[in-house]
Order: structure tokens, then sequence, then C-alpha cells
């Protein structure tokens, strides 16, 4: 009797450990097939396989509610276009895809473009002459296809007037600005985290349709004389706002990184692990009782 009980304890707490492994999140590789999207005429492309979206320089801006000091909440707003589709740290040439940025920091009108456009709020940690410190604590973003490339940072146009073929919350984040009054370098600070399940998910345009997310990193700079930041010159040089939100009594941000996917669980292989155990449970009453 105390050998049945001690047994199926055992097996107990290895369901325990094991199966929130078998619902773990695993990276999404797939393929995105933009003449499926709405809006498309065809000409456009089918990338993959691929696992990661890289974003050109893009335009963020943090708005305090208050005053910018610790413990105090802010807003903020960010905007970039995709320029590259990543599998295994390799970059894939997609030649329909306009990633004409540079010195236009514009679409071509040529192709088609994939821009993001994300609302965030979030809390002011750290506040000191050499480091500025937050935390992410929510939000939405969106990655938007349009057949005609018109983005434009200058006159904040163009970054959501395509089709949303992926959209989501963010959940949590960090971020550090080292020295902002001096080199306002991030080194890959700002993490920007997606979970749960897609609110916008289009599925004729991904395969497989598993995608439940996304980690972004960000590397960030600040205008300083010692920085040069186009992106910036571009916003403040023209219409001054991201988002549609002015950036007077905030502070921009050039923002550069990556986002990565992540899949849904595959339910199977804890059916698979469900089903061994109760076979187990099974032997081990029969055993009982022989």
């Amino acid at each position: 009797m105390k050998l049945y009980l001690v047994r199926k304890l055992m097996l107990a707490a290895g369901a325990i450990l094991i199966i929130p492994n078998a619902f773990a999140n695993t990276s999404w590789v797939g393929t995105a097939d933009y003449t499926a999207a709405p809006g498309a005429v065809g000409d456009e492309a089918s990338v993959g396989p691929f696992d990661t979206y890289d974003f050109g320089p893009g335009i963020g801006l943090v708005k305090p509610d208050t005053t910018v000091a610790t413990g105090n909440t802010f807003t903020g707003y960010f905007q970039t276009v995709v320029t590259s589709h990543i599998f295994d740290a390799t970059a894939l040439n997609v030649g329909q895809l306009d990633v004409s940025g540079g010195a236009n920091f514009s679409g071509t009108g040529n192709g088609f473009e994939l821009t993001v456009r994300s609302f965030f709020t979030g809390q002011y940690t750290n506040v000191s002459p050499s480091s500025l410190d937050v935390v992410i604590t929510g939000g939405t973003a969106g990655l938007y296809f349009d057949s005609n490339p018109n983005y434009s940072f200058a006159n904040d146009f163009g970054f959501a007037d395509g089709a949303s073929i992926l959209s989501g919350t963010i959940t949590g984040g960090v971020g550090s600005i080292f020295a902002p009054a001096v080199i306002g370098v991030g080194f890959e600070q700002i993490s920007l985290d997606f979970s749960g399940v897609f609110g916008g998910f289009n599925a004729d345009v991904y395969e497989p349709d598993t995608i439940a997310g996304g980690t972004a990193l960000f590397s960030v700079k600040v205008k300083t004389a010692l920085n040069n930041t186009p992106v910036i010159n571009q916003v403040a040089g023209g219409a001054n706002k991201v988002g549609g939100v002015s950036a007077v009594g905030g502070q921009l941000f050039e923002m550069d990184g990556q986002m990565q996917l992540t899949a849904v669980p595959l339910p199977g292989a804890a059916w698979m692990f469900l089903s061994a155990l109760t076979g187990l449970l099974s032997v081990g009453r029969k055993n009982r009782f022989a």
C-alpha cells in the first residue's frame, strides 16, 4: 500500500514538472504570403520560412502623464517599418518589400510595405542624471500591410492606413537609457513583450496559423550633440508628431530592433504525456489489486 502511494506521488510530481513544459511557447517558424493580404494586387511576395521581423530605425515618443520623476507614469507611442525577414539569424532578400528608409524616411510607392504602430503605458522606476529606467505596463501593437508604400516619418503618415494582419497586446517590458543627458544610447535595453493569442490574426497570410505572440528588443537613442539621429530630425523638422500625438512636452527616441514570433503550444505533446500517465496509473491500480 505504501509503495503504491509513493509511486502515485512520484507520478503526480512528474506531471507538475512536465505539463508546463509541454504547453510552453516555442519560436514560430513559417511563411507569410502577402499576396493573400487584404488589398494585395498579386505582385507582392510569399516569404519564408522565417521567424523574426527586422525593423528599420523607428520613432518613439514618451510623454509623462505629469512630470518625469521616479514613480510617475507615462504614455508612449512608436512606429516603424519592417525592412527584413530573418530565419536562423540570416536575413531573407525580398525584392518587392519597400525598404527605402535611408535619407528618405518615406515610402517610394513601389512594391509593398509592412509598418508597425504601437501604443503603450509605463512607469519611471529611476530618474537620475546618469540613467533613465522604465517599466512597460501594457499597451497594444499592430503590423500593417499596404500595397502602396506611402509611410512618412516627417508627415506622421502611412503607418496604419493599410490592412492590419497581426495585432495584439503588450504585456510588459523594461527599458533603460544610460546617461541620457550625455550619450543617450540604450544598448538594447528596451524590450516590448507580446503574449497570448493575437487579437487580429490573418490566417490567410500566415502559415501555419499558430502565431501566439512575440518578443521585441530595441536599441534606443536620444538626440544629443554626440548622436546622429536622422529619424528624429525628420519628425522634429516635420509635423513633430508620432501616431497623431504631438511631441511637445515629450521625449523623442530613435528605436531600432527586431521582433521574434512565438508559436502556440503543441497540445499533442501534452496529450501524449497525459495518455502515458493514464496508462501508468492504470498499471499501478492493476498491480495494487493483483
